[in-house]
């Protein structure tokens, strides 16, 4: 055989070999995308490990799991749905879900809530996602807003938990406290996050609290009702006993002022914060006994506590390139032995969406689930009860009824309304009546007024 034959048949051999044994080697994967908010250590390991299962039984499907910061995810999103390349799944916020499916930018999730078993999903859960019959989002865990109190300190001057905003201040003005003698304040009665994600959360619940509401139903802002002015006359008078410069403060910065025993209260915990205590207060302090919950007080106008419930819901995007796989990646993310792995990283946070989870022994004796049993059975009051909504949202109708809630969010005319009035010493009906004009304009310009 001459030289160029035999190459030309050597060359054919590989070709063959390739084609018969190498086919699934050189058939590319299905990739599916997966963007996550639990930037935590332990979360992205227990996500990871998940998807290593996962892919050892879809040897055909890769999932590249990306955990992203809450302030970097909603660009990215905003980018891939630009550029016509949405992930196959991501976390976003209630409101956020609610804008998406506004415009028709989601598919549902039906397989997935029928593979976990509808009946086994907290009712509270339900509401979040669903519209109509479909289940566009489904929330991953959820967790609600605590008020945290130093409970030696409250002890010690025979202090109980408040019902009102009236007792609240009261509160906050004997736990302000010069402990050295020194005539400077060494404890402050209470810490907030001062950022605007925070801002609004507050301002959200408190208006709750208050029996009022940020907008009716033809989706005309209520800013100067008296329900808001006597929420920024007690946000006046609260920011008097909390550390200075509060208001650049963020979610990390605030907890800190309570495990650096710099304030007695912190209006906006949450029980992921319980791992923070751990971490950094002092080894004798990190339990329940220096650092408790109360249950939230309703303000004048109010009858209950409102509090806010922190529960992303994955999402899926019309447009993307995988969506069967990308279903079969969270049934079985939502598998018991999976997600108890992943609820098991914040587990003072997360809250199960599936009721056999909870009833699970090996979630029931988790240890750090028995050392802060008060913090869980204070969430489980609020969750029970429907005490608790999503950010900016009052009323459950609020999630189909007022898709411009992500605006609203993002255009920082709560806070500015806030800051005018406990920083600038703004009076609340001037600063009230400037938001309300720029909501009116903003809900005017995205083509929701109805008035």
């Amino acid at each position: 055989m001459k030289p160029n034959k035999r190459l030309m048949a050597v060359l054919g051999l590989v070709c063959l070999f390739l084609m018969v044994f190498g086919g699934t080697a050189l058939a590319a994967k299905k990739v599916i995308h997966v963007w996550h908010t639990e930037t935590n250590p332990l979360s992205r390991t227990a996500v990871a490990n998940i998807v290593e299962r996962f892919e050892a039984l879809h040897p055909d499907i890769k999932v590249e799991a990306e955990a992203l910061a809450w302030g970097d995810l909603e660009g990215k999103i905003m980018a891939s749905l630009a550029a016509g390349s949405p992930p196959e799944l991501t976390h976003g916020q209630p409101i956020t879900c609610a804008a998406f499916q506004a415009k028709g930018l989601l598919m549902p999730l039906d397989e997935v809530v029928k593979a976990i078993g509808e009946d086994n999903i907290w009712d509270q859960i339900k509401k979040v996602g669903k519209y109509g019959d479909h289940y566009y989002g489904l929330v991953h865990a959820a967790g609600t807003s605590l008020l945290i109190y130093r409970k030696d300190l409250a002890q010690k001057k025979g202090l109980k938990g408040p019902k009102t905003w009236d007792d609240l201040l009261h509160l906050a003005k004997q736990l302000t406290m010069d402990t050295d003698g020194d005539g400077k304040t060494d404890i402050y009665g209470l810490t907030i996050p001062g950022d605007n994600l925070f801002i609004n959360i507050l301002l959200g619940e408190l208006t709750k609290a208050n029996g009022g509401i940020l907008f009716d139903d033809q989706n005309r802002p209520q800013f100067t009702d008296k329900c808001m002015i006597e929420t920024l006359n007690f946000l006046k008078e609260l920011t008097k006993y909390m550390p200075p410069g509060w208001e650049g403060h963020g979610y990390r910065e605030t907890f800190a002022n309570m495990y650096g025993q710099k304030a007695a209260m912190m209006y906006q915990g949450y029980g992921r914060g319980a791992s923070l205590i751990e971490e950094y207060a002092p080894k004798d302090m990190a339990n329940s006994d220096y650092f408790d919950v109360w249950i939230k007080p309703h303000g004048p106008s109010g009858t209950k506590p409102a509090a806010q419930v922190d529960e992303e819901p994955w999402l899926m995007f019309k447009g993307c390139k995988y969506p069967k796989e990308a279903i079969e990646f969270l049934k079985f993310f939502y598998q018991d032995d999976n997600y108890l792995e992943y609820i098991q990283t914040v587990p003072i946070h997360f809250f199960p969406i599936t009721k056999s989870l909870r009833r699970n022994k090996a979630y029931q004796e988790t240890p750090m689930i028995k050392k802060w049993k008060g913090w869980l059975d204070v969430q489980g009051y609020y969750l029970d009860n429907d005490l608790v909504k999503p950010t900016l949202v009052v009323d459950w109708k609020d999630m189909a009824g007022k898709p411009y809630l992500m605006e609203i969010l993002g255009s920082a005319i709560l806070k500015d309304m806030v800051m005018e009035v406990t920083k600038e010493d703004v009076p609340p009906e001037k600063a009230a009546a400037k938001a309300q004009k720029r909501a009116e304009e903003l809900i005017k310009d995205k083509g929701y007024a109805k008035w």
